[in-house]
């Protein structure tokens, strides 16, 4: 086994990193760093997935200044339905700098569409920068 190789020891329900062989145990530290323990070679197990990352997550609150406690949380990322997504154009035509001309905030595209047209009408400008923005809610899975 590698030295830094994470494994589960059984005896103490901990994920720990194989340091090296002496005599007829291991030497395990604690991810993040700390004392030394010795385990049962014979008990040791190659640390699951999930294992592994409570291991560094526990690592990171251990090394937090604060009261602050991480956790790894699934989360899904979906628009707010209560909310109106926001659309708007600035004109970026000019000759030696950008118009600036604004549609401000539109609820539906067509409405910052009708506005380039509109302003294109008036100036002969062309070039646009469009703006999209809405609002996310995330939930654990």
């Amino acid at each position: 086994m590698e030295p830094g190789t994470l494994v589960y020891d059984p005896r103490l329900s901990r994920v720990g990193e194989y340091q090296a062989r002496q005599g007829p145990y291991v030497l395990l530290r604690p991810v993040g760093g700390g004392r030394e323990w010795e385990a049962d070679p014979t008990r040791i197990r190659p640390a699951t997935p999930e294992e592994r990352l409570s291991a560094g997550v526990r690592a990171a609150n251990d090394r937090s200044t604060g009261r602050r406690v991480f956790r790894y949380v699934p989360y899904s990322i979906t628009q707010d339905a209560s909310a109106e997504p926001e659309y708007e154009a600035r004109c970026v035509s000019g000759e030696e700098s950008d118009c600036g001309a604004t549609s401000g905030p539109c609820s539906a595209p067509e409405d910052v569409e009708e506005w380039q047209r509109r302003h294109t009408q008036e100036t002969r400008h062309t070039r646009y920068r469009r703006s999209f923005a809405d609002y996310a809610v995330l939930a654990p899975v």
